[in-house]
């Protein structure tokens, strides 16, 4: 057991795919795969994402799993966007417990025992606009931009009316909470970017406010 740690422990961000912890556990001969993989369920060692996706669970490693990362592989290719991007950001004062995701596949949420991961499908065009890499003990993921994430907030809203400034900046303050403060030092051109693509006039008066901001 103590080889199969030290070769799972090879893997940072402790989330591992089917294909590859057959390919270990053959190479540690292991004869019957598939029940060796079910025995280590049963222990806790694994813990099913999804099928064919598990997270490994050290015994004697303290390291927090990244919950950006697991977003990142539960489904790609995707970043991590909307509330959660805006909370990661600093944008909203609450705290955000549900992992939101913008993908090009369809849209789609999973409940696992890390929590809830859900992912909302984006026209290609927009997807690589205003994209970061972030670095965790886990290893890198993949996030929106403060710019991007509010774009993707903004763009994604139903049901409200946002072809005002005066609407944008309520819904902006008073719904969301946004800190503007933390807007005054944006990429404008991000805004510009995904309004001149999206062709969404929410996203035109998202842009002019942004702009008044700068000024």
């Amino acid at each position: 057991m103590r080889e199969l740690e030290r070769a799972l422990d090879r893997y940072p961000s402790r989330i591992i795919e089917h294909a590859t912890l057959s390919s270990i556990l053959e190479n540690l001969a292991y004869k019957r795969i598939n029940d060796k993989i079910v025995q280590l369920k049963k222990k806790d060692i694994l813990t099913p994402l999804k099928s064919g996706l598990y997270v490994y669970n050290p015994l004697y490693n303290n390291r927090l799993l990244s919950k950006e990362i697991i977003a990142n592989i539960l489904l790609g290719p995707s970043y991590v966007s909307l509330d959660f991007a805006l909370w990661f950001h600093e944008l909203i004062p609450e705290s955000v417990y549900e992992i939101t995701s913008i993908t090009i596949k369809r849209s789609k949420s999973f409940k696992t025992p890390y929590g809830v991961f859900s992912y909302t499908k984006i026209k290609k065009e927009l997807f690589n606009i205003g994209l970061e890499i972030k670095s965790s003990k886990s290893g890198n993921f993949m996030i929106a931009s403060k710019e991007k994430a509010l774009c993707d907030k903004v763009y994604f809203t139903k049901n409200i009316d946002l072809r005002s400034q005066k609407a944008m900046m309520e819904f902006l303050e008073d719904d969301l909470r946004i800190d503007m403060d933390e807007l005054e030092d944006c990429d404008i051109k991000i805004f510009e970017e995904y309004a001149k693509i999206s062709k969404s006039k929410k996203i035109e008066v998202l842009t002019k406010v942004i702009k008044g901001l700068l000024r």
